[in-house]
């Protein structure tokens, strides 16, 4: 996922500022006609199913492959050590005090609060109304119970905040909530912006983590899937993509009841670590050809899901290949 969502003018003010602070350039066309070394690390929270090493390798010899296939580019992976989620959120504890976060951090909500539930709501509304009916038509699964713009954002929003409840409450190995203290802020977008903002030693994360919060800055497919982000890459001046990505596969590993149900499919335990490196090819989108997302472009790997049934994705973008032209970003 790229996040290019329109925000408030004071937050899009302030975010102008800081990029040009920052030094953020245009994204320049990256040559197919070459290798490109990928260095790829993993952040592993010990609490958390993840895939084995084997699997892991395996899952990026098909990743490899999916990025020819689907994306025209040679890409040659280097692992760098792994390293525990909460040393490295120790690691990237400066990001805490920089000014982009506060900035960030502005439109993380707590849904505990009646105040930051009303912020969801209203948010929520606004994006129901400026999103072309069309699209909502084509990507809302349940879009003809609830045509109205009112009813649409209200039956949203009100799954968004059970859902994201029982997510956050889920219980880890150690007997701990995903969402313990100690972990609250690593299933949260500013942290993950920022970590990969700053990220020097890898180009590319797979966590067996998950993002999922509430925020006024999200499109329409993560408010589908109740504040969950499979993958994303954003800028970076540290790496020659002058961008970095990451996947988060708990979405896909856990075998907790909430996502047994909300996978609808099954994934065969053969086809695991192909259905990650497929949608991980949606990521590696953004990072080397620089496309954005779309909604209405049939079996297209740039039309992220618009729920949690990874597996049919998967198939479809299998089954047949969208022959579309592409947009590019402009900067991540």
């Amino acid at each position: 996922m790229s996040r290019k969502v329109f925000r408030t003018v004071f937050l899009l003010i302030c975010a102008v500022h800081l990029s040009c602070m920052a030094g953020e350039q245009a994204l320049r066309d990256i040559p197919s006609d070459r290798i490109h070394e990928v260095r790829i690390i993993r952040i592993l929270d010990p609490r958390l199913p993840r895939l084995s090493d084997s699997e892991f390798n395996d899952m990026l010899r098909h990743l490899q492959a999916y990025i020819k296939e689907y994306l025209g580019y040679d890409a040659r992976f280097t692992r760098v050590p792994d390293i525990d989620l909460l040393r490295f959120r120790q690691d990237m504890a400066f990001i805490e005090n920089l000014d982009d976060m506060k900035v960030l951090k502005q439109g993380l909500l707590d849904i505990t609060t009646d105040t930051d539930r009303r912020r969801l709501r209203d948010y929520i509304r606004t994006l129901v109304h400026r999103t072309d009916k069309k699209i909502l038509a084509s990507y809302v699964p349940d879009y003809a119970a609830h045509k109205d713009p009112r009813r649409l954002a209200e039956h949203l929003y009100t799954r968004y905040v059970a859902k994201l409840q029982a997510i956050q409450g889920i219980r880890t190995a150690d007997g701990t909530a995903l969402h313990s203290s100690a972990y609250k802020d690593t299933l949260t977008y500013p942290f993950w912006e920022m970590a990969l903002r700053h990220l020097q030693k890898a180009d590319f994360v797979f966590t067996n983590t998950i993002m999922a919060d509430a925020e006024t800055d999200i499109p329409i497919y993560v408010v589908l899937r109740y504040g969950i982000t499979t993958g994303m890459v954003t800028g970076n001046n540290h790496t020659s993509y002058k961008g970095a990505g990451i996947m988060f596969t708990f979405p896909f590993l856990s075998q907790d009841k909430f996502f047994v149900k909300e996978r609808k499919e099954q994934i065969p335990g053969a086809e695991k670590a192909r259905v990650i490196a497929l949608y991980s090819t949606h990521e590696f989108g953004h990072l080397l050809n620089h496309f954005k997302d779309y909604y209405d472009h049939r079996n297209c790997i740039m039309v992220p899901a618009n729920d949690l049934n990874y597996y049919r994705w998967y198939r479809e973008r299998r089954e047949c290949r969208c022959t579309l032209t592409h947009e590019k970003l402009q900067s991540f």
